[in-house]
C-alpha cells in the first residue's frame, strides 16, 4: 500500500499527518461536545480526501496490473529459463527480446530458499529460478555445479 500511497514527498506526508490529526481530532470533540453538527462539514471534508486517496491507491493497483498484462501479453506469467553452457549462465524471459548472459567469473553468491535459488553477481544483480521448473537437466546436480563455480571465483578473488 505505501508504494501507492505516493509517499515520495515532504508536502504529501506532511498532509496525510495534518488530515489524519484533523479527522481524530474531530471525532473527539463530537463525543466530548455533543455539537455533532457543528463538526460535520470538517468529518466530510476528511471523508471525502480519504475517499480520494483510496480511488488513487486503488486505481494505481489497476494500472500496475493492466502494465503487468500488457508486458506478458495478457497471459499473466513471465517465463524464465536459464541455460548453462560451457562458459556462462543465460537467462531468458518471455518478457525480453533479449537473453541476459553471466559469465561464470561475475558469479559471487548463491542463496538457496525453500521455494527459489538465487544467484548473486558481482554488479550485485541477483537472478531467481524457481525449484522444481526445471524442464531440461537434473535439478540435484545444479546446485552443487553453481556452488563450486561461486566457490572457484572466491578462491581467484583472493
Amino acid at each position: 500500500m505505501y508504494r501507492y500511497l505516493y509517499l515520495s514527498s515532504p508536502a504529501i506526508i506532511a498532509s496525510y499527518i495534518i488530515l489524519g490529526v484533523v479527522l481524530i481530532t474531530d471525532i473527539i470533540l463530537c463525543l466530548v461536545s455533543g455539537l455533532l453538527y457543528a463538526y460535520m462539514a470538517v468529518f466530510a471534508m476528511c471523508v471525502i480526501v480519504l475517499f480520494v486517496l483510496f480511488y488513487r491507491y486503488f486505481s494505481a493497483i489497476q494500472a500496475a496490473k493492466s502494465r503487468f498484462a500488457e508486458d506478458t501479453n495478457n497471459k499473466g506469467t513471465v517465463t524464465v529459463t536459464a541455460t548453462l553452457t560451457d562458459e556462462m549462465l543465460v537467462s531468458d524471459s518471455s518478457d525480453r527480446d533479449e537473453s541476459i548472459e553471466v559469465p561464470y567469473a561475475d558469479l559471487k553468491k548463491l542463496f538457496v530458499t525453500k521455494h527459489y535459488y538465487m544467484i548473486q553477481t558481482v554488479d550485485k544483480m541477483v537472478y531467481v529460478f524457481k525449484k522444481g521448473a526445471f524442464s531440461v537437466g537434473k535439478e540435484e546436480e545444479f546446485l552443487p555445479y553453481v556452488r563450486q563455480l561461486v566457490e572457484n571465483n572466491k578462491r581467484s578473488h583472493k
